[in-house]
């Protein structure tokens, strides 16, 4: 079996793990007798369950769609792209939900990243804000994807009720009120 390969089917058995079993809960041998493996198997490809269940959320999650074709985020295609997101966090709930409030703050960062790089290739785009300094767009970036976070994260404990365009509608609203703080920012 080749490396990839075995490390899909770790992964694949901590997300067949996940339907019926909370993080915490999902032990090292569990998650190699799911996949077939030794646990020095796993600990190759792993160095533990925590970097294990970044990779799941960033290949089920994050990349899905991307595997083959790596998605160039634009002033026109974000909305789409981010509403896509949102239904594939719905679709993987109960990945999700019995995996981030147990995860360390895994799924915080891994995806905090992904969306504040996104975001400040967005924010770098917009002509209105070309007057900033690179470091004050990718720090307001940073912030934003927070926030981002923030309210996905409360979509998740309300146990993902709203829509995925509702739960973007959410953060744009927010976002815009951030672009006022900006453009006060901008002017004293």
């Amino acid at each position: 079996m080749a490396a990839s390969e075995t490390k899909e089917r770790i992964a694949e058995a901590l997300a067949s793990l996940l339907s019926h079993n909370t993080f915490d809960k999902i032990t090292v041998r569990e998650i190699a007798d799911e996949a077939e493996v030794h646990r020095k198997t796993f600990y190759y490809y792993f160095a533990d369950k925590y970097e294990l269940l970044a990779f799941v959320y960033q290949r089920f999650i994050v990349e899905a769609p991307r595997r083959e074709k790596p998605l160039t985020i634009t002033l026109e295609n974000w909305r789409p792209e981010t509403i896509q997101l949102f239904e594939r966090i719905a679709d993987h709930s109960k990945l999700f939900l019995n995996a981030y409030p147990y995860d360390d703050g895994v799924w915080r960062q891994s995806t905090n990243e992904f969306v504040a790089a996104r975001l400040s290739i967005l924010l770098h785009a917009m002509p209105e804000y070309r007057y900033l300094k690179e470091d004050v767009i990718d720090t307001s970036a940073e912030f934003i994807a927070a926030g981002a976070i923030g309210i996905i994260n409360k979509w998740a404990n309300d146990g993902f009720k709203a829509s995925p365009r509702t739960v973007l509608d959410q953060i744009t609203t927010a976002n815009r009120l951030f672009n006022g703080i900006l453009d006060r920012w901008k002017l004293s």
